[in-house]
């Protein structure tokens, strides 16, 4: 079985590599490699158009990832090659309104537009309205190409539509996991060796978080069970989420379940751990406030941070992040505070500390803990992970409840 990818690209843009992977990984973890990847210029109908055909008479499933960027009219072009004609798709239109509410955006009806033979892939995250077209040879999928877009609407129409009609049968999992790399590493070798080689595991990394995919080629549920139980053994609480989802995802979850109140005080991630937060819909009931509290005298005016304490051990240290949350707990109508202090570089402050050394503060009424960080890589790299640090050590405090 042959699946073929085709991916576009600006002139002046070098398609991320990882990008590609995580793609790649998506249909790999249900059994389907890709045989080959097209990567065309966003503008070129002609040299699209050719991949197409030859494409469509030598392999099996053809995925198509298709953005705003696009120059041309591809679906025009797909319905022109196939024999067919384009229109709004009564559903697809339902879909693109509940987006177009949920994002305050109105977005254009040609979004809904796809051949008439088509099988709507909706897509609640985004605009842009997939499709299949199907015969017993071939297939093609056309779907977003943002990659959250993707990989709700692969994984939850694609992947099941090729699953039954090539009769795949695999057990699969998806486990999120923050922590050390090396320790997964050594999880995921101990169990596929108990496996026998009936386990595959795919892993996606963005900055500390990680991506577990697990595929099981066999029916023994029982034995599939123990390679489940065997990885929350050996990495235990590192484990915080058994499906696909982000961590500010599982903390915005784990807030309303506990019914908990939310404040945040951030230094270098500048508002990033909030950010991330009231991305998620309802979010105005369960955080109070998002403070970036950049300067010294923020941290002292605002937080009530102890002035002697920053002349005397700089704002980068446990003391102040410790102070940041706590000021929070005392002034704010909120029932847990997360605070941040480090430094992202490129260059260090003013003191001998490093780049990369930062501090993060989770504490609710019974207290207040901080956490020393010591990373490492880019300025963004670093911001990025202290982040999701915070939210990771938010849910463990949250489950710990």
């Amino acid at each position: 079985m042959k699946t073929a990818l085709i991916l576009f690209r600006n002139p002046d843009e070098i398609l991320d590599a990882q990008y590609i992977s995580n793609v790649g990984t998506v249909f790999a973890n249900a059994g389907f490699s890709i045989y080959t990847v097209e990567i065309l210029p966003c503008e070129d109908e002609v040299t699209f158009t050719r991949s197409f055909l030859r494409l469509k008479d030598t392999v099996d499933n053809l995925i198509i990832l298709d953005s705003c960027d696009t120059k041309f009219d591809l679906k025009q072009v797909i319905a022109t090659e196939t024999g067919t004609t384009l229109v709004e798709n009564d559903n697809a239109l339902k879909f693109l309104d509940a987006v177009s509410r949920a994002d305050g955006v109105e977005y254009s009806t040609e979004n809904a537009v796809i051949p008439m033979e088509a099988t709507l892939v909706p897509n609640i995250q985004g605009a842009y309205q997939g499709f299949m077209l199907d015969n017993e040879e071939f297939t093609l999928v056309v779907l977003p190409a943002d990659i959250n877009q993707f990989r709700v609407t692969c994984s939850q129409y694609v992947l099941p539509y090729l699953e039954n009609k090539f009769g795949i049968e695999n057990k699969k999992e998806t486990l999120k996991y923050f922590g050390s790399k090396a320790k997964l590493t050594s999880a995921l070798n101990l169990a596929e060796s108990n496996s026998f080689g009936a386990l595959r595991s795919f892993v996606t990394e963005e900055n500390g978080d990680f991506t577990v995919q697990l595929v099981y080629e066999g029916k023994d549920t029982h034995a599939f069970n123990e390679i489940i139980r065997t990885l929350y053994l050996e990495l235990k609480d590192n484990l915080y989420s058994d499906y696909d989802a982000s961590l500010s995802e599982v903390l915005f979850n784990l807030l309303k379940l506990k019914e908990i109140k939310l404040s945040v005080a951030e230094s270098f991630t500048a508002g990033r751990v909030v950010s991330a937060l009231i991305e998620n819909s309802g979010a105005s009931s369960y955080v109070e406030e998002g403070i970036v509290s950049y300067s010294n005298a923020s941290k002292v005016n605002r937080l009530g941070v102890s002035g002697a304490d920053i002349a005397k051990v700089g704002a980068v240290s446990s003391a102040v992040a410790y102070q940041m949350a706590a000021g929070l707990l005392k002034t704010g109508n909120c029932d847990m505070a997360i605070s941040t202090t480090g430094i992202a570089g490129p260059k260090s402050d003013d003191t001998a500390k490093p780049v990369g050394l930062c501090y993060v503060g989770i504490g609710m009424k019974d207290g207040v803990h901080t956490f020393k960080l010591n990373l490492s890589g880019t300025r963004e790299q670093i911001t990025e992970t202290a982040k999701n640090t915070a939210l990771f050590l938010a849910i463990k405090k949250l489950k710990s409840i």
